[in-house]
C-alpha cells in the first residue's frame, strides 16, 4: 500500500513539474475548452427550442475542431518550457566567493572594534559629539 502511495505521489509531482512553468497557459487552455462547450450547448438548447437543426452536424464539426485548435496552441507555445535551472560559469562562482570572503573581511573588523555602545552609553561617556 506504501508503494503504491509512493508511485502516487511521484506522478503528482511530475505533473506539478510539467503544469509550474505552463500555468498561465494552461489555465488559457482549460477556460477556453470551457467557454467552447458552454457556447456550444446554448446553441443546442436554442436550436431545440427554434426547431431548426440544419446546422446542428456543423456545430459539432465547429465545437471539436475549435477544442483541437486551442490544444494545438497550447502545446505549440509551451512545447520547450521547463523550469530554469540555476547554471553558474567558474567566473560568477569565484566573484561570489571574493565576495563573501570581503563580507567575513569586514566582520572580523567590526569584532576587533569591541563592544557596540547605544547612543545613551555615548552620550553618557561624553564621546557622542552630535549631540552636543
Amino acid at each position: 500500500m506504501w508503494f503504491y502511495n509512493l508511485i502516487k505521489l511521484k506522478f503528482f509531482f511530475n505533473l506539478y513539474q510539467w503544469v509550474k512553468p505552463r500555468f498561465f497557459g494552461f489555465a488559457i487552455l482549460i477556460i477556453s475548452i470551457f467557454l467552447i462547450i458552454y457556447i456550444h450547448s446554448e446553441y443546442i438548447s436554442w436550436l431545440e427550442l427554434s426547431g431548426n437543426k440544419t446546422y446542428l452536424t456543423k456545430s459539432y464539426i465547429l465545437k471539436n475542431f475549435l477544442i483541437v485548435l486551442a490544444l494545438i496552441i497550447f502545446i505549440f507555445l509551451n512545447r520547450n518550457k521547463t523550469i530554469p535551472s540555476i547554471k553558474k560559469d567558474y567566473k560568477t562562482i569565484k566573484a561570489e566567493k571574493i565576495k563573501m570572503e570581503e563580507k567575513k573581511d569586514n566582520l572580523k573588523v567590526i569584532k576587533e572594534k569591541g563592544e557596540l555602545k547605544t547612543e545613551y552609553e555615548r552620550i553618557l561617556e561624553g564621546s557622542d559629539e552630535d549631540d552636543k
